[in-house]
Order: structure tokens, then C-alpha cells, then sequence
């Protein structure tokens, strides 16, 4: 829910500490953690994965809500006469947006946002492969796989950006420079298995305040004035950081002051995390239309508007396979992470989203 919040508000020009390079990072570390939580659980269960079963859930929690957006987008792009949709329609069908971003630089189209989500489906193929062939020798193996991947991934993107000149695009969109994030949601999810490291971040989770100071790291890494850093290693500082803040919300979510992360508005704007992210471009032009009102006015209905289309997206479309999405997928057990091992960790709605 914050992630997607960023997202939309820095797209409709509002930054505050949680940016939008904040809240993409945020998604795939979440996504990271998520996914292979679940491979995990299923492995330790039945000694391997099941593929079907796998892609199964992804595609039903996917493919319906995404390309029923690009089915609109491209046709309505195409109605007002926005020319560089047609670049952009083989490129998001088949989910290499991030490529076509990377090398051409971001489209005025409406669905060059899709970058991240092409992103997300390029890991949801990968991983599970070399998670099973990985986990088969040792989960010390894996956690070696992606401690080493995560400084070759920083290093490369440093060099693509820094020294071949790259560019931003390419250091921002390609999944070789973005998979980092990700693995540092499936470090996560292995750490969290070790008594050691449960008790540093029992430490790091103790009191009220320190979200708050991760949240301060955050913005000094955002602050630093160097495309070298900002296009190289912090994009891996801060999806670790925000792998803590992760575990801090989840494990404080229940005290006073962070209780508003489990408020049902607050919950369903997570359920609807997914399709917020799909519509929001469209629901902020159409606040930005609305001229009689002030800049802060067409903020708050471009976010209102983002939210019904999200709502009709959700109820309309994608409910009606996520019913079928069950018979795949277990709920996920996040014991140890929260203190009440039998209820849901709202805040960060990790049953609920989509990523």
C-alpha cells in the first residue's frame, strides 16, 4: 500500500521521503520475499516445486487485470491520436516494456509504467528454475547465489551507468540491473529462517521510532546530489533498507503508533495495490483536467479517481479469478514475523498483493 501511494503521488508531482524509486524498490523486494517464502514452504513440504502450480497462480493473479489495461490503454491511446502507443504494443503484451524503456528511454504512452511489472514477470519465470536447482544442493548454496548476485548486479549496473555510459534509462528499467531488489527479498525470506538474524531484527523492531530512523536513511540516500551513486549502489542500499523497514512495519503494525497500517482503508487500498498501480496514470490526467479546481484539488481526485478505476478493475475482472487462484496456492504461513502468528500482517497486505 505505501509503495503503490509513492508511486502514484510521484507521479502526479508530489515527492515526499518515500519516493517513487523508493516505492518500485519497495515492490520488488516485497515481491522478492514473497515469492519465495511461498517456494520455501513448498519445498520444505514436498521436497519440490510444482511449475504448473506456480505459474498457475501467477498468471491468474496477473494476466486478466493487466491486459484488460492495455486492451483499453492502447485502444483509447489510439482514439486520441497518441502515435507512440504502436511502439509500445508488442512491448507490453509480451512483458519487455523494461527493455523497450531501457533502450528507446520512456514513452509518453500510457503504459510505459509497465516497465516494472515486465520486470516482475522476467523474475516469475527465472526464479523458481534456479530456485529449485539451487535449493537441491543447499539453502547455504542459494543464500550464496544471491549474496554474490546482488554485488555482481550492483557492480554491473555501476559500470553500465558510470563507465559504458548506459544511460539512466537502461540502469532504471533493465531486469539486469534491477534484479538486485529483488534478491534481496529472497535473501530475506531465507535469513528470516535463522535464530541470529530474527534476533537482530527483534532488535531493529523493538521500538516505535525505529521505522522512522530507516525511513531518515532513506532520505539521506535519496539526498546524495550523484548520478554515479543514485544510478549504482543506491539502488541496492535502499531496497536493503527497505527489507528491514519490511520486517519493522510487519512486526509493529499492531502498536499504537503504527496502527494505522492495519485500518480497513488502509488494508483495501492494499488489496487493490495491483490495479491502483495498473490505472493511476489515467485517474491522475483525468484530475489534472479538471482545471477549476487547485493544483491540490486535482490531486485529490486524480488519487479518487485511480482508486474507482482500481475498485472496478478488482471487482470486475480480477475477483472472479482469484477464486480460482485458491485451489493453487495455500495462504502463506508468515510465522515469527508478526506476534500473532494466526492473523494476517495487514500493513504491508502480503496475502492480498499482487506482486
Amino acid at each position: 500500500m505505501l509503495a503503490v501511494l509513492a508511486v502514484v503521488l510521484a507521479h502526479a508531482g508530489v515527492s515526499f521521503i518515500f519516493t517513487a524509486r523508493h516505492g518500485v524498490a519497495g515492490f520488488f523486494v516485497l515481491s522478492g520475499f514473497l515469492i519465495t517464502w511461498l517456494l520455501l514452504r513448498e519445498f520444505e513440504k514436498n521436497q519440490t516445486i510444482s511449475f504448473r502450480n506456480f505459474y498457475m497462480r501467477r498468471a491468474l493473479r496477473i494476466f486478466p487485470a493487466y491486459y484488460a489495461f492495455v486492451t483499453v490503454s492502447v485502444a483509447w491511446d489510439l482514439y486520441r491520436g497518441n502515435d507512440n502507443i504502436r511502439e509500445m504494443i508488442l512491448p507490453s503484451l509480451f512483458y519487455v516494456v523494461n527493455y523497450h524503456n531501457a533502450l528507446q528511454g520512456h514513452s509518453s504512452a500510457s503504459v510505459a509504467h509497465l516497465w516494472s511489472l515486465a520486470v516482475e514477470e522476467q523474475f516469475y519465470f527465472l526464479w523458481p528454475l534456479a530456485f529449485l536447482t539451487l535449493i537441491g544442493r543447499s539453502k547455504a548454496t542459494v543464500i550464496r547465489f544471491l549474496l554474490v548476485t546482488i554485488v555482481a548486479v550492483m557492480i554491473w549496473r555501476s559500470i553500465a551507468y558510470s563507465v559504458l555510459e548506459f544511460g539512466d534509462s537502461y540502469a532504471y528499467n533493465a531486469f539486469d540491473t534491477r534484479f538486485d531488489n529483488l534478491a534481496i527479498g529472497c535473501l530475506l525470506a531465507f535469513l528470516l529462517e535463522k535464530p541470529r538474524f530474527r534476533a537482530v531484527m527483534d532488535r531493529l523492531s523493538s521500538k516505535f521510532w525505529m521505522p522512522l530512523l530507516t525511513l531518515a536513511l532513506l532520505t539521506l540516500s535519496r539526498m546524495v546530489a550523484s548520478p554515479d551513486y543514485e544510478y549504482g549502489p543506491a539502488f541496492t542500499i535502499d531496497a536493503f533498507l527497505l527489507a528491514v523497514l519490511l520486517v519493522q512495519l510487519i512486526r509493529l503494525s499492531h502498536g499504537r503508533f503504527w496502527s494505522w497500517l492495519n485500518h480497513p482503508v488502509s488494508v483495501y487500498l492494499g488489496i487493490i495495490s495491483y490495479p491502483i498501480y495498473l490505472w493511476h496514470v489515467w485517474g491522475i490526467q483525468a484530475g489534472h483536467k479538471l482545471e477549476f479546481l487547485p493544483e491540490s484539488g486535482q490531486l485529490i481526485m486524480g488519487v479518487v479517481l485511480s482508486v474507482l478505476l482500481a475498485t472496478g478493475s478488482y471487482y470486475c475482472i480480477e475477483k472472479p479469478f482469484l477464486r480460482l487462484k485458491g485451489r493453487y496456492q495455500p495462504r502463506v504461513d508468515l510465522k515469527g514475523l508478526h506476534e500473532s502468528t494466526d492473523s494476517e500482517p495487514r500493513a504491508l497486505d502480503v496475502h492480498k498483493n499482487p506482486l
